[in-house]
């Protein structure tokens, strides 16, 4: 795990690798992806696993606190605004690069844990694996409504380069919500993924589609009434499930149904006033 920080107090290096990255190359990605496959693993050698960890692909384990955590989001936040992350995931939309697609749901997740929970219903996790995170990224994953992931997202998003979204970013979000807007009533999170899909807004697979339902979710842009986002909230983990054992998506995406709509408010906050069409 590479921190941007480099505390001496946690005992963190400070890795030259991540400074002012733009993105893990595809050839690391691969290695990744081989390593993480038990009928493939044994079958990366010496000098690509060498390779893909000075590409940040690959990172050891680091142990972390509910202190170390607090230090980490304090630095982070310091340096990373919300338009930072929601920059980030404008620009992932046409650029399709996931090391900045889960920025913003990050950056929403942790700000509400940091700011009202601190550990009280969510702790963070004994350590952060961020070799398995990064693989997931690649994998079309989200952040699963974890605090582990977002920590680790964000910490390395805060020395990576940002990012500024074009006008056909913008165009391919309005033409999400607006689609989002115009779902039956019924519909529920994975039908908007699959209409997203379909409907070739923009170049993703079901998995992309999916993450890109999921973080509008998490920032507070497609939420359910009584189950919010975390743009202005904390829920607890034990408060977040339908009971609906079909479920596939996680919290709030899972309650949301075409009728819930967009909550425009939260979308201009989120992204700005120049979203809506008729702004």
């Amino acid at each position: 795990w590479c921190s941007v920080y480099a505390s001496e107090l946690y005992g963190f290096r400070r890795c030259r690798h991540f400074e002012g990255r733009v993105s893990v190359d595809k050839k690391a990605v691969q290695i990744l992806n081989r390593l993480m496959d038990d009928q493939k693993k044994h079958s990366v050698s010496a000098e690509e696993l060498a390779y893909a960890r000075k590409m940040g692909a690959v990172v050891e384990d680091r142990p972390i606190t509910l202190d170390q955590a607090f230090e980490v989001l304090e630095r982070v936040f310091e340096t990373v605004s919300l338009e930072d992350a929601a920059q980030a995931f404008l620009y992932s939309l046409s650029s399709r690069d996931v090391d900045y697609r889960y920025i913003l749901a990050s950056f929403a997740y942790a700000r509400s844990w940091f700011s009202f929970d601190r550990g009280r219903t969510q702790e963070v996790p004994e350590k952060l694996t961020g070799t398995f995170f990064n693989w997931v990224k690649h994998r079309g994953g989200g952040i699963w409504g974890t605090s582990g992931k977002p920590i680790f997202y964000l910490e390395q998003f805060a020395s990576m380069e940002r990012r500024a979204a074009s006008d056909a970013d913008v165009e391919a979000l309005r033409s999400i919500l607006e689609l989002a807007d115009s779902m039956e009533d019924e519909a529920s999170g994975t039908a908007l993924a699959t209409a997203i899909r379909t409907s070739k807004l923009l170049p993703c697979n079901q998995a992309e589609a999916v993450g890109i339902v999921e973080t509008l979710g998490i920032c507070g842009v497609l939420e359910a009434p009584g189950h919010p986002g975390f743009l202005h909230s904390f829920t607890p983990p034990l408060e977040r499930d339908t009971g609906d054992l079909r479920q596939s998506l996680s919290y709030p995406s899972n309650w949301w149904r075409g009728v819930d709509g967009v909550n425009w408010e939260n979308a201009v906050e989120v992204f700005g006033d120049g979203l809506r069409a008729d702004s």
